[in-house]
């Protein structure tokens, strides 16, 4: 190639003729233009790109020129002698620091040399550099991101995610390349609905759950964009499983509290019939309706067990109609219809709760009813009262796991409730029944049983038992002066006796008041509703005088009487008419047992504002408007009061019918 170059001074070929021919062809381009021979001298330049390189011909000297050819080789040089070598066009960028300039050059070689078209590029340059970084920055924004974000292809195969993509599905962001979405859709989901829709609007929001490969679940809330490139869709998912436990937990608190809320009104419902003086049968209603009608629970019903037959009946129920004549139900262990809440209840004493009944086995009997009902738990609250089982109270509602907490143990109390209000019933109709039953019981040897004195020849009577509390009781009796010392001794051997007192001694008498803890016998009469009339120990042997309702079931009271104390015996069993006084006829018996004068002060007491809180007048004030002395005023008035207390206490003489001695 050598005897084709021509070699050219470089200040010669600026100034030659061919050089001013290519330079007039050079001046047609719009581009800057400058030609180089084989040596990569210069043979022309045009205006334009003297220009471009900072030079202008009017300037225009050897000294120029080189300077100009030397600006044009440190810029271009090495794409002129890659384009020479190659023989191929090439197009580079350069930076020209002189002017700041972003330039492109283009390089057309041919065996004699390279002909270069320059342009300014730095608007261009700009332009890419800012999509540049701003790619960067969304790419940065992209891997940095909090979301999950993943790109997928037409057939839903992902083929780019972020790291919070991997970390929400569990896996690696190479791992998750080329996987099917659906894969980590829970199988509950739509998805072919879903990505339908998708296509056909766009954008699409919703919410999923998610299942990672390591078992677990995440909630996400996702936005999805179609062809975001063509054929390429972006969803952004966004993490909410915690939002949504909270929100979960949030609603369990306030269904919790709705429903103390509506298990409080019950109660106070039953406390309104208690004061209202409502009977059993209206209060078992009040309590089932209350619960029927709130919207916590589906239905309640109140069911009854023979304490014989260990059958269970129905008693009460709202929201439902004959659902204990209908549903499989029993007292025994060892039928699968007795292993349920009701059935564990009656035998344990204490309440049962079924907080997923459709999982639990133990419910297995009564599933096919909790689907047909709509109830997904259950309760069953054993309505007692010092051991006494009254019967059962049964609640279901819709709520898995309802009772559960300070649920549980608010309506738990309704069987301690009812069961206390029942029990006092069952004593206000022994005390204001028409008709009682009474018994003669006989524990023969009585005393020998806990080796106590010999009390042959001795007799106590006990006039009367006061309950105090749930466990103690004071029972008040006299016995004979010379007796007394052994009836102090006789307090050391019983269990329950705590202490005794003595209140009054006169006529070779004692009057004393005993201490009693959980007696055995009187605790049994106590729970049944019932009342000691009277007893008395007589030569060592125990006998007591015993009143029931008539609706009582005598039998258990003496089999339980009779578990503690089996030599017991029953001597007599009658029904009797205790006979009731009118207000008038206790005015009238008043009138003829006060004094005249105890009339006067307890009268003057009463209108005086004695007896008021705080006192209207004193004890002083009324004397002196009697014209007595406060001392007799006072006489006067405390033994009014004694008569007025004993009429009203001491029961007057009964009258009995049915005599029977029916064991």
């Amino acid at each position: 190639m050598g005897d084709k170059r021509r070699p050219v001074d470089p200040a010669a070929g600026l100034e030659s003729d061919s050089s001013a021919d290519l330079e007039d062809a050079f001046d047609r381009i719009s581009d800057a233009a400058y030609s180089l021979d084989y040596e990569l001298q210069s043979i022309a330049v045009n205006d334009r790109a003297r220009a471009l390189f900072g030079r202008t011909g009017d300037d225009e000297t050897t000294a120029v020129a080189a300077s100009t050819t030397e600006t044009i080789r440190s810029l271009f040089g090495d794409a002129h002698e890659r384009a020479l070598e190659s023989q191929q066009p090439i197009i580079v960028e350069q930076l020209h620091d002189t002017t700041g300039t972003w330039l492109e050059a283009r390089c057309y070689p041919d065996e004699t040399g390279v002909t270069v078209l320059v342009r300014e590029i730095t608007g261009r340059k700009e332009r890419e550099q800012t999509l540049v970084d701003g790619n960067r920055r969304l790419r940065s924004i992209v891997q940095d991101a909090h979301d999950a974000i993943l790109i997928s292809d037409d057939d839903g195969e992902i083929v780019a995610a972020n790291p919070a993509a991997s970390e929400l599905l569990g896996l690696e962001c190479s791992a998750l390349s080329g996987r099917s979405l659906e894969e980590f859709v829970h199988d509950d989901y739509d998805v072919e609905s879903a990505w339908t829709a998708l296509r056909e609007q766009g954008r699409l929001r919703d919410s999923v759950s998610l299942s990672r490969p390591d078992g677990t679940e995440r909630i996400v809330e996702y936005n999805a964009v179609a062809d975001v490139l063509p054929g390429s869709h972006l969803t952004i998912f966004r993490d909410v499983t915690d939002n949504r436990r909270r929100e979960r937990q949030l609603d369990r608190q306030r269904e919790r509290l709705a429903a103390l809320d509506h298990v409080n009104h019950v109660v106070r419902e039953i406390n309104d019939a208690i004061v209202d003086g409502s009977n059993r049968a209206q209060l078992e209603r009040v309590a089932c309706e209350s619960l029927a009608d709130s919207p916590s629970y589906e239905f309640a019903f109140i069911a009854d067990v023979d304490a014989r037959s260990k059958q269970i009946t129905h008693r009460v129920e709202a929201g439902i109609d004959d659902y204990v004549e209908t549903i499989p139900l029993s007292t025994d262990a060892d039928d699968p219809a007795g292993r349920g809440p009701a059935g564990t209840a009656i035998r344990t004493g204490t309440m049962q709760v079924s907080n997923d009944v459709l999982s639990d086995p133990s419910f297995e009997p009564w599933h096919e009813d909790a689907r047909e009902h709509g109830y997904a738990s259950a309760a069953a609250i054993p309505i007692t009262h010092d051991d006494i089982l009254y019967g059962v109270l049964g609640v279901t509602s819709a709520r898995r796991n309802a009772f559960t907490d300070e649920e549980q143990d608010v309506i738990g109390q309704l069987g301690d409730i009812l069961g206390h209000a029942i029990a006092a019933l069952e004593r206000r109709r022994v005390l204001l029944g028409e008709e009682l039953i009474e018994l003669e019981l006989v524990i023969d040897d009585a005393v020998e049983i806990f080796d106590g004195p010999s009390m042959s020849g001795r007799s106590v009577w006990f006039d009367r038992v006061i309950r105090i509390d749930d466990e103690q009781y004071l029972e008040y009796g006299t016995t004979a002066a010379e007796t007394f010392p052994v009836v102090e001794t006789l307090v050391e051997s019983v269990s329950h006796w705590d202490g005794v007192t003595v209140i009054d001694k006169s006529a070779g008498e004692v009057t004393f008041e005993l201490t009693i803890s959980e007696p055995p016998m009187i605790g049994v009469i106590d729970a049944y509703g019932g009342y000691v009339k009277s007893a008395a120990i007589e030569d060592g042997d125990y006998t007591t005088t015993v009143r029931f309702s008539t609706g009582t079931d005598v039998r258990d009271v003496v089999d339980e009487i009779t578990a503690v104390y089996p030599g017991m015996r029953t001597v007599a069993r009658r029904q009797v008419t205790p006979p009731r006084e009118s207000i008038e006829q206790l005015q009238t018996r008043l009138a003829e047992t006060l004094t005249d004068r105890q009339q006067v002060a307890l009268k003057t007491a009463y209108y005086g504002g004695y007896f008021e809180w705080p006192r209207h007048s004193s004890g002083e004030e009324v004397a002196n408007a009697m014209g007595v002395t406060p001392a007799t005023f006072h006489e006067h008035l405390r033994e009014a009061q004694r008569k007025l207390i004993t009429a009203i206490l001491e029961e007057p003489t009964l009258l009995d019918r049915d005599q029977s001695d029916d064991p």
